[in-house]
């Protein structure tokens, strides 16, 4: 048996160099397995090379949105029945001066406010009648372009041809000014007067004072230094003096009755020296707690000798009020400049002045003729 025979070897052909060329197979080459990753993975990297070089070149060169969004958290929205087919107008109403310390009444035929809606369901926005017109800067109210000729039909208060204490009174606000003093306490009447009062004027500011004189602040000055002179002598002199009287007299001011100064104020707390004269808080002890709930009540502080009622006309009348209810013992002076100023701006307002004394006659007797006053039974 003969052996096998190999096939003929082709000889290398050399380039001239006296190398020999060894022919490659570049097709099974790229088929190979990890040529094939490589070329994948290469081909990745320069996708993604130019994605982002794209955007980093083109970065700053997008506009931004001009607007920025927020979340907001959004409350249900109701949807608001559809409005009438004719349009509300509401009555223009004129504004009256002498009302501004008293709340306005509400309206019997106000429409129905509604909140407004706002991007994002926002539930924070005032409420406005839907009717409402609005101008162009979206201001409430429209541009003002009325005449103001409106006819004034509104309802008033009701306060014009009251009676107080059986005198008409025509004013519709009043003003009250009321001595507490010792005489007044023990006459039994405040509670009554009070009532009567609140009743037919529950908004009523109220001033409390300790007598009703009215002086110069520099006069009651002066005299009362004379009289703490003379009674330092009397009491040198081993005659009956004023053991109580105060070196100095305490500047009357005005104050709230419902702050702690007011139950240091002699007609409140008394004067124990005198069994008669127990004070306020415990001769009337429900008044007292009414008049301190009450926002509208103040007093006048100090002595009964400082003649301070001035300052509660003074102050009534930059409230506002068309009438003053006055009711005082009238056993003090009123007199003075701060007096004679009181009376002219009574008379130049025209406000109603209506007296209740406690005796029945008094001192001040001619400023009274001068502010024309009426007397209350």
């Amino acid at each position: 048996m003969s052996a096998p025979v190999d096939p003929p070897v082709k000889p290398k052909q050399s380039d001239g160099s006296g190398r020999f060329e060894k022919k490659t197979d570049w097709k099974s080459f790229f088929k190979k397995t990890i040529v094939i990753v490589f070329l994948f993975s290469l081909a990745v990297h320069v996708l993604l090379l130019i994605g982002f070089g794209g955007v980093t070149l083109f970065q700053g060169r997008m506009g931004t949105s001009q607007f920025a969004t927020e979340s907001i958290p959004i409350d249900p929205v109701v949807t608001p029945p559809p409005p009438p087919d004719e349009e509300m107008v509401q009555e223009e109403r004129t504004a009256d001066p002498n009302q501004q310390d008293e709340a306005p009444a509400a309206e019997e035929s106000a429409p129905p406010l509604e909140m407004m809606t706002v991007p994002g369901g926002a539930s924070w926005a005032p409420a406005i009648p839907k009717d409402m017109k609005t101008s162009l800067t979206g201001s409430v109210g429209g541009t003002g372009t009325g005449t103001g000729t409106g006819t004034g039909t509104g309802k008033g208060t009701g306060r014009s041809g009251i009676k107080l204490f059986g005198v008409e009174v025509k004013a519709k606000k009043l003003g009250v000014v009321v001595s507490i003093n010792k005489g007044a306490q023990n006459s039994g009447r405040l509670p009554g007067i009070f009532e009567e009062i609140f009743k037919l004027f529950p908004d009523s500011p109220v001033f409390l004072t300790n007598g009703g004189g009215m002086r110069d602040w520099d006069v009651v000055q002066i005299e009362h230094s004379k009289e703490v002179e003379e009674n330092n002598k009397k009491k040198k002199d081993g005659k009956p003096y004023d053991k109580f009287m105060p070196k100095e007299i305490k500047r009357p001011e005005v104050g709230r009755f419902n702050s702690g100064t007011a139950l240091d104020w002699v007609v409140i707390r008394g004067f124990k020296p005198d069994p008669e004269y127990v004070g306020l808080k415990e001769k009337h002890p429900e008044l007292f707690e009414d008049l301190r709930r009450r926002p509208n009540i103040w007093f006048i502080s100090s002595d009964k000798e400082a003649d301070g009622a001035y300052l509660a006309f003074s102050e009534l009348l930059k409230k506002g009020v068309e009438a003053v209810y006055w009711y005082n013992k009238f056993d003090r002076p009123i007199e003075g400049k701060e007096s004679e100023r009181i009376a002219q701006q009574i008379k130049d307002s025209k406000i109603e002045i209506l007296i209740q004394s406690q005796t029945g006659g008094g001192s001040g007797q001619e400023w009274l003729r001068k502010v024309d006053a009426k007397f209350v039974k």
